[in-house]
């Protein structure tokens, strides 16, 4: 019997071995993959921690518009610098005056025309449009194709002002005013010029200017360039 329990006991020692070795190698794969995976997590980490200051780094988009980069800015310039300009020459007293004169357009009226610097367009209600300088304004009212009585109309218009208006010769004026019907009129240290005219599209004229203060040449220069659209 002792004989056969040395060899029993053997073999027991040899499988406990077994044993301690099979549970000691999955525990070395576990550190491993343990280690690996921390690896990774830090690589993870330094990744998003590198990335964060590129974002911080772009200024918000208002502070973008304000120095000039947004397209609405950009679009506005654009506008603004392709109107047409032009040079108009007239007259002032005995000197002839040039200045630049800048195309703009009536929604009132349906109309274009060049408007010197210092000068603005305003609609007028009913059916007329002001070129304001200063004291100074003229209106303009295009007619319709009934209104076509310009002695008439210029004269009504003028002794309305004045009853004492008197008609002017107009073969100094510029064309295309040469064959306008032409009343002047004084009130209240007032001057009123009254012109009605077939050129360049029928209309009337009415320039409002203080004594001493000739502006007709270059309400002339700027209503000649009208053109209907």
């Amino acid at each position: 019997m002792l004989r056969y329990w040395k060899p029993l006991f053997s073999v027991a020692v040899a499988a406990a071995l077994l044993a301690g070795c099979g549970t000691e190698a999955p525990a070395s794969e576990g550190a491993t993959a343990k280690e690996k995976q921390t690896a990774s997590s830090n690589d993870n980490s330094a990744n998003t921690q590198t990335a964060e200051p590129k974002n911080q780094e772009a200024p918000p988009v208002d502070e973008q518009n304000k120095a000039g980069g947004g397209q609405d800015g950009a679009k506005g310039d654009e506008t603004a610098s392709s109107r047409p300009t032009t040079s108009l020459s007239y007259q002032s007293g005995n000197q002839t005056v040039t200045g630049t004169a800048t195309l703009q357009t009536s929604d009132n009226q349906h109309f274009s025309l060049y408007v010197l610097d210092g000068w603005t367009l305003d609609a007028e209600e009913p059916h007329a449009d002001v070129l304001l300088h200063g004291e100074s304004f003229a209106r303009i009212r295009l007619l319709q194709d009934g209104e076509t009585n310009y002695e008439q109309l210029a004269k009504e218009h003028a002794q309305a002002v004045d009853a004492n208006a008197a008609r002017q010769q107009t073969d100094k004026l510029p064309k295309p005013f040469a064959d306008a019907v032409w009343y002047t009129a004084q009130s209240d240290g007032v001057t009123v010029h009254v012109l009605a005219s077939a050129q360049p599209t029928p209309m009337l004229l009415t320039v409002h200017s203080p004594k001493g203060e000739d502006v007709l040449g270059a309400v002339l220069a700027m209503v000649a360039t009208l053109q209907k659209q």
